[in-house]
């Protein structure tokens, strides 16, 4: 299959020998469309016109299951020759009578029917076992709809016979469905088709508006823009690269023995207190939901049909587009935007990679960065230099996120035996054992009248920069674009992965789950008649994933944030994607960025009746954890030095007596704060909750005595502040250290002083907000009225956020 693929792909890369150089001939007037099915394009590298000046458009499959070639237009009789000799499909004509165009213009210059004396139609049935083919090298000769006609002598000059030529054929790449049903030797562990929606293929349309990138945010927008009479659906041609709505709301559906299991392979839920847009549109679409876990009150919220059951975070998506194509926008899938351009007019040109040219008075771009820069590349804008150079600085300033995903389908429901339905789980694990980071609460599971439940368990979700927790997954993914491989125990390599996962879910709850409500031997009785998981949905969405180019975005440079949200509105062409939002992902960023573009260049209110949430932005690179708890003894005992993840820092607190503003604008002093209380973080209308207090005993870790080096910041209103000179806070709008603040003289033009000294101290603390909802807050604190870092020792936040020197260093 894989060679196919790759056989396939090269008949994109078509060639033409022509051998004359004499200007086009006309096309003929009221000609009959010429049609001719191919065997099979996976056999065939090439699509050769031999003395014929063609243009060519490509098309996915609109009818049938081969590939069809349609001649629309032409000038002299077609001739189709398929040679399976010689891997190539061959074009010509019969005859060079024909009249060339007027300044070899083609378009409207058909050969009048007076111009004809004869017309008759020809055809040749396929001679695939004729010997003298063979001994010519051809298996197979085509010749349908062969067109002869005898012209006036007058009129008729030297000219090119010419050809506009459509080729449908399957896409160049397999998607996950079809993929897994051509790997996979069991159907039942293969997904359902993606649902279909009408599709135009028009090969040079003309749009008021084209939106391309069937997402969230693209169909959001096209779907405001026409419930405000401000473009007819009729005007809108929707451009999307795959087969499929959503993006990265990629839902897989029709899993299990009643075919109806669902599977969400990227995004998966809402979370109204952070994403209030995103869970109000799904309301306004009239969708039902149900609790993501089990929390009292319910916070985060999945998709649900009438029946109860989980039908697909994307579903939200695919309805509107559904929206969009019933009241007449034009759907135009397997279209992979390649450059813009501009026409006289001012109008975009668009040239995608299957031929078709569409021109466009506005043009929303709802693609992520990767797929945007590759776009931005081959495009003529028509800009100045420096703003051209500022767009793409612009468009650079947020970096992906690797994301993996692994559901494993248990015929039982094991974990269900054992009590465990909400929660999650984690085990450390490395190229050569799978990494262990789960959610009983997350996959979709059935169970029946009798009490027996079958289904998927979320038995990893990491995420990082550099994708070192993916590196186990890496060989499983099978090399092409799309991110989900369905790896099944119906071959030896899928069994040993699947065998392999098991045995580490089994290891984690038998021997390494500390809080477990189960005993030993409880678990020891369930996994004795466990079976392995009978197939795996495996989503791995990195650089190479087509269309996404990573999971999702966070900012590198917040200097370049609001020309990176819109980089170019004032050219009618609009970027609305998560990348460049205020909450990067979340579908809910893009949806608050497509509300601001709305109102600001079209004139369309936002439809809700609450205030846009307004978040802060943050710079995340790769970097470990800046402050730790108190290391085990055996480090201390070693003699390595410092630790914290081998960073080499030393804890990032504050002396006891710190007095931390909480959030109804007292003062408590840093070790009386407890886990659950809630304090200012010190940006506006934002409060944060304690998720972890930290206290480190000096003297018994990195330190080799109570004497330590610290920075003292004296302050009239609240004495003094004694700290880690690493600590970071946040003055002059960014995050620095203590120390570095006191080097670039912060504290020189402020009613407070600050001086380095060395000071004996015996416990330090330091305070972790919002661990449970990373980027979703400023994860800090104010201590002495001074904003501190309050990432405590969360790994996430501090892989998420550098705001320490010696972790940016390493990043």
């Amino acid at each position: 299959m894989g060679i196919g693929i790759k056989k396939a792909f090269a008949v994109f890369s078509t060639f033409f020998l022509t051998l004359a150089v004499a200007s086009p001939c006309r096309y003929l007037d009221d000609a009959p469309v010429v049609e001719a099915i191919i065997p099979s394009l996976l056999h065939l590298n090439h699509l050769k016109f031999l003395n014929v000046d063609a243009t060519v458009y490509r098309h996915t499959l609109t009818k049938g299951s081969l590939p069809r070639l349609s001649i629309l237009e032409y000038s002299s009789a077609p001739i189709i020759e398929v040679n399976t000799a010689g891997n190539e499909v061959i074009i010509s004509t019969k005859g060079n009578s024909c009249v060339a165009a007027m300044g070899g213009d083609r378009s409207d210059a058909h050969l009048s029917s007076k111009a004809r004396s004869s017309f008759f139609i020809t055809t040749l049935f396929a001679l695939a076992a004729a010997p003298n083919l063979k001994s010519l090298g051809f298996l197979s000769l085509i010749a349908i709809g062969i067109l002869s006609y005898k012209a006036d002598a007058a009129g008729v000059d030297e000219c090119t016979p010419s050809m506009k030529v459509v080729l449908e054929a399957p896409p160049y790449y397999l998607g996950s469905v079809d993929e897994c049903f051509a790997e996979v030797s069991n159907p039942d562990h293969c997904p359902e088709d993606f649902p279909a929606f009408e599709t135009c293929s028009d090969p040079s349309p003309s749009c008021e508006l084209a939106v391309v990138g069937a997402g969230t945010s693209g169909l959001y927008t096209a779907m405001r823009l026409v419930e405000e009479d401000k473009f007819s659906a009729k005007d809108i041609c929707i451009f999307e690269a795959t087969e499929r709505a959503g993006g990265r709301i990629y839902s897989l559906r029709g899993f299990g023995p009643e075919h109806d299991i669902t599977v969400d392979a990227g995004a998966y839920r809402t979370w109204p207190e952070f994403t209030p847009t995103t869970h109000a549109l799904i309301e306004k679409l009239g969708f039902q939901m149900e609790c993501y876990e089990d929390e009292d009150p319910c916070q985060k919220f999945n998709i649900i049909g009438d029946n109860g059951e989980k039908i697909g975070f994307a579903s939200f998506v695919e309805e509107m587009l559904r929206i969009l194509v019933d009241k007449g926008a034009c759907f135009f899938p397997r279209h992979e935007l390649i450059s813009i351009d501009y026409e006289d007019d001012e109008s975009k040109l668009l040239v995608f990679a299957n031929g078709v040219s569409a021109s466009a008075k506005e043009l929303i771009l709802n693609m992520p960065q990767r797929p945007l820069l590759q776009v931005m590349r081959k495009s003529s804008l028509q800009l100045e230099v420096d703003e051209e150079s500022r767009i793409f600085d612009s468009l650079h300033s947020v970096q992906t996120e690797i994301v993996t995903k692994l559901y494993l389908y248990y015929n039982n429901s094991w974990w269900h035996d054992l009590g465990l339905t909400n929660g999650d789980f984690e085990m450390p694990g490395d190229a050569r054992n799978m990494v262990v980071k789960g959610r009983y609460h997350d996959g979709h599971v059935k169970c029946g009248e009798d009490g027996s439940c079958y289904g998927f368990l979320l038995a990893d979700y990491v995420h990082d920069f550099g994708g070192e927790q993916s590196q186990f997954f890496r060989r499983y993914q099978r090399d092409r674009p799309e991110p989900v491989t369905i790896i099944s125990n119906t071959d030896i390599e899928g069994r040993a992965f699947l065998n392999h996962a098991h045995n580490r879910l089994v290891e984690f709850h038998r021997y390494e789950n500390e809080n477990a409500d189960y005993t030993g031997f409880q678990a020891q009785t369930v996994f004795r008649k466990q079976d392995p998981p009978e197939f795996a949905v495996l989503a791995t969405w990195n650089i190479a994933t087509f269309g996404a180019g990573g999971g999702w975005h966070h900012w590198t440079d917040l200097d370049n944030v609001d020309k990176a949200m819109k980089p170019m509105n004032e050219l009618g062409i609009h970027v609305i994607n998560e990348a460049y939002s205020k909450l990067q992902g979340w579908a809910e960023g893009a949806l608050l960025l497509a509300d601001e573009v709305l109102e600001e260049f079209f004139g369309v209110l936002r439809p809700w009746d609450f205030d846009a949430p307004d978040y802060l932005q943050f710079v995340a690179q790769t970097t470990s954890e800046a402050c730790n708890e108190v290391e085990d003894e055996t480090a201390a005992n070693s003699g390595g030095g410092d630790s914290g993840g081998g960073g080499g820092t030393v804890d990032l607190c504050f002396t006891e007596d710190a007095l931390v503003i909480m959030a109804d604008g007292t003062t408590v002093r840093i070790d009386e704060v407890r886990v659950g209380d809630l304090v200012s973080t010190g940006f506006p209308g934002e409060t944060g909750r304690i998720t972890n207090v930290l206290v480190h005993k000096v003297g018994s870790t990195q330190h080799a005595s109570n004497k330590v080096e610290v920075v003292v910041i004296s302050s009239a209103q609240y004495g003094d502040l004694i700290g880690s000179p690493e600590h970071p806070i946040f003055v002059n709008g960014r995050w620095m250290e203590m120390q570095e603040a006191i080097d670039v003289g912060v504290f020189d033009v402020s009613d407070m002083l600050a001086m380095r000294t060395t000071e004996t101290i015996d416990v330090f603390y330091n305070l972790e907000v919002d661990g449970n909802k990373p980027g979703n807050s400023s994860h800090s604190y104010v201590v002495n009225g001074i904003i501190a870092s309050g990432l405590g020792d969360n790994e996430v936040l501090n892989t998420m956020f550098a705001r320490q020197k010696a972790w940016k260093a390493k990043a």
